[in-house]
């Protein structure tokens, strides 16, 4: 049955309404999920750390009027932050460092609310005091024991537990007191800091701790948050307030800039997702109008005949298509924001509506205007102005395809260093969304030169059918071309997001496996991983193994470049697989460790000494495990080093890093000690002839300058000495980026300090891997930690801690956190918070390549009715020739299938290509760390979209074709 004039325009008008839904749709709801998106990363990213990452502290001088100076503070604050993010402030006095019972410690008031405790209550009063779990253990204190702080004696009320909220409350105070060593804080009244300080006669020091309530922070808050605490200084200088005595703490802002990172990636893909959608909507919508106007076109001649000017031709045809535009905007709009609950951008989504409302009405126009205007002309010959029209358009399609794809490669990503951190490239955005267009543009041409040689050669071959089908392309040009182009833009949008899907997924994991280093490790606030805290970690159920890693920015071969010190079999065993050349690290970093091995399951161990004109014993020994875990073991009441057993050391056997010897003697220089000898359950050892004695009484200080035999002299002076085995030259490795900015390779040698004081020496490069697991930066050095453990044993007195540790990935996460001293958190890959943020890209992208599908389907109906005339004729003309309707009915599906089955090679080509010369770009921006991107397929799914996608082409086309060229007037079947 033919369609009626006005029943035509009831299904144009439909499909138009549809077009414009689905595009209105995608045009809301890509702004929303990438707002909703960047909101929900920025609470992940302060949800997920603590204390120093997501706090601000400022310290001021303690003034003469606590309470003055408290309300200009505040007033300052309340001045320079926004009202709406629940900013919580916290003000502390401090003063230290005090003596305080067997050690040192700094004091801090015990103002605000209580902490979680282990154990006791929160004191009450100025006789009592509170302290860290950690710290009480490192005292030697527990609740109801009295401490004498500073020369007052106080009363252990409390023992306050590792918690969150610990660590956002002291972390300024202990970045204050970080260098002075001691521990704390030491929780009491602000009337004995006041007292202590005076009689001590210590500066005091108040804090004003800032934390962001997590829950009612979005991206814009955060970034608000930051930008105010750059104001802070000055606006409490426009209050009075000395500008050299401000001290701020806190990394707030940094931890803001991975938040504002992550929606600049959103942002970039914004346009990837859109821009396609757009084009092929207007392409749509321009082939409904086309029909609009068409199906009027009888009317339209009746009144131009009759002398209404175009303006009322024209408004009355636009004024028809309107309602459609403006029903399928609004429905669109109404369904996304109905699904979402959330009204992002008011403005955008009235801009977005308004756009979807008008376009098919000013399509509609465009195409009256140019057929009334056709009318006018001589014998109404149509002017060839949409040959040169489609020309230009297809000309600037390609040139900015080649210069957003030349943008993009050159920055090597689609976001860019901006004022406040990354932000998308205008131009670099647009590459992937203008380039697969245009390559399906230029691939199109391929099929309809192959037609056009099918054509030639079945017109010699014979057979009317073989010659019909041959000669398709040839009889409708325009709907072959626009079926390949509608169908290649869409299998390749599918096949991009696809590719983009499983190559970011496995580069995501690489990047945060170099990143992390692996999937659960302890992030120290300092190197406040003493051997101590780590014992206990190691002794939480669940825990098979932890090595300790230090982690620093260092400046080598005169390159700023991250120096990580770790063990090598620690790599080996708990590095994530993912980190590339893993094992190649892992056995290049390997050095020759100093000190003798102890046997498996040695017991004990027992040292003789020798001593000339004094006396001398052994007091400790010094053990480390593989993994690079210390321990000091006292002397026992027999004599003799209770060894731990290997199963409470993870990490392979004992070795014998140090030996510690208690001296005395009332010699000025003549006086000497040595160790005699040294034996494990009574075999010897051998400690070697390269051992360094340290004076570890006061300071640590070498007593010689080179290595040598186990012997020192000493004086009256010293009374502890540390022999420290010392190993040949250490191995390191680098990655490639510190590689190439040196200039060095595998055998080369660089200097190195390998702790805090001690003198740079040579270093020998074993390897060069593409990056370093662990290090904050792509240019890095690896070095073993046993080969950099002699050289902090001979710097510090205490044993050295660590400022973070790896886990065994089967330890148990809470019982770990409740062991670790304050201002340490649990990280690592099993702790990401950008995975499911940085995911949105590729909802985006699906979100994108379905709308275009829906969009396609539309565009080959419209393909299909744009055609319906030609082919009904040529239906009639091959029926009066004698060709049946099954003959017909077969060429229809092979003609079909044809169109269908080149567009969906030319998508194929078209996603392939754009993916090799872009993806690595688009994904390098949405990555922990830059890594070297390598494409990556999934067959099922990237083979199951496009079929998917093929299939409902097919039985979309192949439907229309049979219905409008088979059902003809007088047809027997």
């Amino acid at each position: 049955m033919r369609l009626l004039p006005s029943s035509s325009r009831v299904v144009f008008g439909g499909m138009v309404a549809l077009v414009a839904a689905v595009t209105t749709a995608l045009a809301v709801l890509v702004p929303t999920l990438t707002h909703q998106a960047g909101d929900a990363g920025a609470r992940s990213v302060v949800g997920a750390r603590s204390g120093l990452e997501v706090g601000l502290d400022l310290a001021l001088p303690a003034s003469g009027d606590p309470a003055a100076q408290d309300a200009l503070v505040r007033r300052a604050i309340e001045q320079v932050m926004p009202a709406r993010v629940g900013l919580s402030i916290e003000r502390t006095e401090t003063t230290g460092l005090v003596d305080v019972g067997p050690g040192r410690a700094y004091l801090a008031s015990i103002d605000g609310p209580a902490l979680p405790l282990d154990a006791g209550r929160w004191p009450t009063g100025a006789a009592e005091a509170a302290l860290g779990s950690t710290d009480a253990a490192t005292l030697g204190v527990g609740v109801g024991d009295t401490l004498v702080v500073g020369g007052r004696a106080v009363q252990v009320a409390g023992l306050w537990s590792a918690s969150r909220a610990a660590t956002d409350r002291w972390f300024g105070v202990r970045a204050a007191f970080a260098t002075g060593g001691g521990v704390g804080p030491v929780a009491v009244s602000a009337e004995v800091v006041d007292a202590v300080a005076t009689t001590d006669a210590l500066a005091r020091e108040v804090h004003w701790t800032l934390q962001p309530d997590a829950a009612h922070l979005d991206l814009s808050s955060l970034q608000d948050v930051s930008a105010g605490w750059r104001s802070l200084p000055e606006a409490l200088s426009a209050q009075g307030v000395d500008a050299a005595e401000i001290e701020t703490a806190g990394a707030l802002v940094p931890t803001a800039q991975i938040a504002s990172a992550r929606a600049a990636v959103l942002d970039a893909a914004a346009p990837v997702a859109l821009a396609t959608v757009v084009l092929a909507s207007l392409a749509v919508t321009a082939l409904f109008a086309a029909l609009l106007v068409g199906s009027v076109a009888a009317e339209r001649r009746i009144r131009w005949a009759r002398g209404q000017p175009l303006t009322r031709i024209v408004a009355v045809e636009a004024g028809r298509a309107l309602p459609a535009g403006v029903v399928g905007s609004l429905a669109g709009a109404a369904v996304v924001v109905a699904l979402t609950s959330s009204f992002v951008d008011v403005p955008w989504i009235v801009a977005a509506v308004a756009a979807g409302a008008v376009t098919p009405a000013v399509l509609v126009a465009a195409f009256a205007v140019r057929d009334v205007r056709a009318l006018g002309r001589a014998e109404g010959a149509v002017s060839p102005s949409w040959r040169w029209g489609a020309g230009v358009a297809a000309s600037v399609l390609l040139l900015v395809a080649g210069f957003t794809t030349w943008r993009a490669l050159t920055l090597g990503s689609t976001v860019a260093d901006g004022r406040g951190g990354l932000e998308p490239d205008p131009v670099a955005v647009a590459a992937p969304a203008a380039l697969l267009p245009a390559v399906v543009l230029v691939a199109t041409a391929g099929p309809l030169v192959v037609t056009k040689r099918l054509r030639e050669r079945r017109a010699s071959a014979g057979g009317a059918t073989r010659f019909l089908f041959g000669t398709g392309a040839a009889r409708r040009p325009f709907a072959l071309a626009a079926t390949i182009a509608v169908v290649g833009v869409v299998v390749g949008q599918l096949g991009f997001a696809a590719m983009y899907q499983s190559t970011w997924d496995a580069a995501y994991r690489t990047a945060l496996a170099s990143a992390e280093g692996t999937a659960v490790r302890i992030v120290g606030d300092g190197d406040d991983l003493t051997p101590a805290v780590l014992e206990r970690v190691s002794a939480v159920d669940g825990v098979a193994g932890v090595a300790p890693v230090w982690t620093s920015n260092a400046s080598i071969a005169a390159r700023s470049t991250s120096l990580v010190i770790a063990s090598p079999a620690a790599v080996a065993a708990l590095a994530d697989p993912a980190i590339p050349d893993r094992d190649r690290l892992a056995e290049g970093a390997r050095s020759d460790a100093a000190g003798p091995v102890l046997p498996t399951g040695t017991a004990s161990l027992r040292v003789e000494v020798r001593a000339t004109d004094a006396t001398a014993s052994p007091a400790a020994v010094v053990l480390a495990d593989d993994w690079g875990r210390v321990l000091s073991v006292e002397i026992g009441p027999e004599g003799a080093f209770a060894v731990p057993p290997v199963a409470d050391g993870p990490g392979g056997a004992w070795r014998l890093a140090a030996i510690e010897v208690e001296v005395e003697t009332s010699e000025e220089f003549a006086a000497s000690v040595g160790i005699d000898g040294v034996n494990a359950d009574g075999s010897a050892l051998e400690l070697g002839t390269a051992v360094m004695p340290v004076d570890i009484s006061g300071d640590a200080i070498d007593m010689r300058t080179t290595p040598g035999p186990a012997e020192v002299p000493i004086g009256r002076e010293i009374t502890r000495v540390r022999f420290v085995p010392v190993g040949s030259a250490a191995s390191a490795v680098v990655s490639r980026a510190f590689a190439a900015a040196a200039g060095v390779d595998e055998g080369d040698t660089l200097p190195l300090a390998l702790a805090p004081g001690a003198e740079a020496r040579p270093v020998r490069v074993a390897a060069v891997v593409p990056l370093i697991p662990g290090a904050p930066r792509d240019s890095a050095v690896f070095v073993d930690a046993a080969a950099a453990l002699s050289s902090r044993l001979r710097t510090a007195t205490a044993l050295p801690g660590a400022d973070g540790a790896w886990l065994s990935a089967g330890s148990g996460t809470d019982a770990v956190a409740a062991v670790l001293p304050d201002g340490a958190r649990l990280a690592g890959a099993a702790a990401d918070d950008g995975y499911v943020v940085l995911s949105t890209v590729t909802t985006l992208l699906w979100a994108g390549a379905a709308g275009l599908g829906i969009l396609a389907l539309a565009g080959l109906a419209a393909i299909a009715l744009v055609t319906r005339r030609a082919r009904l004729a040529e239906a009639v003309s091959l029926r009066a020739i004698g060709v049946g309707a099954a003959v017909r009915r077969r060429l229809r599906v092979r003609e079909s299938a044809a169109g269908v089955g080149a567009g969906a090679v030319v998508g194929v080509v078209a996603s392939a290509a754009t993916a090799a010369m872009l993806l690595p770009a688009v994904i390098t921006g949405a990555l922990p760390r830059t890594i070297e991107v390598h494409i990556v397929v999934e067959p099922v799914l990237l083979g199951g979209v496009i079929v998917a996608a093929v299939v409902l082409a097919l039985g979309l086309a192949v439907g229309f074709a049979v219905r409008g060229d088979l059902v003809v007037e007088g047809d027997q079947r």
